[in-house]
């Protein structure tokens, strides 16, 4: 029924095809990029001042939380759109850096990436963003 020597290449080119396939997987894991940002939120642009192999580490290492833990911070603390995410590494220390708008108002927002505590807020009536 089956070619006896067609067997023994056909299998070999299985397991390539599977040790491939399996390899390739945990490369594209390594994107720190898409690891951070597990969630999208629509009309806000992200940009990544570090490489992704650096924030992958960051991430497995507990210095940046993920994206939809930012925003639900956000959300506890501001009113406003966010139009702009940054993450970037600052003297040792991760930092998402913000834009939101509010009532016509840009507010500059950065919070640390490991604790998410807001580090900084600016901007024109940024006073009335916060909600406590």
């Amino acid at each position: 029924m089956f070619n006896k020597q067609l067997v023994g290449p056909l299998i070999a080119a299985l397991c390539i095809m599977a040790s491939t396939s399996a390899h390739t997987k945990t490369e594209s894991n390594k994107d720190g990029h898409a690891l951070v940002q597990d969630v999208h939120h629509a009309g806000a642009e992200v940009e990544f001042e570090e490489d992704q192999d650096e924030v992958y580490d960051a991430v497995h290492k507990g210095y940046i939380r993920h994206f939809s833990e930012l925003y639900t911070m956000v959300e506890k603390d501001l009113r406003g759109r966010i139009i702009k995410v940054e993450l970037e590494e600052d003297d040792d220390v991760w930092v998402y850096e913000l834009k939101l708008n509010y009532n016509n108002n840009i507010i500059k927002v950065k919070y640390n990436a490991q604790t998410l505590e807001m580090i900084l807020i600016e901007g024109r009536n940024f006073k009335q963003a916060l909600k406590n």
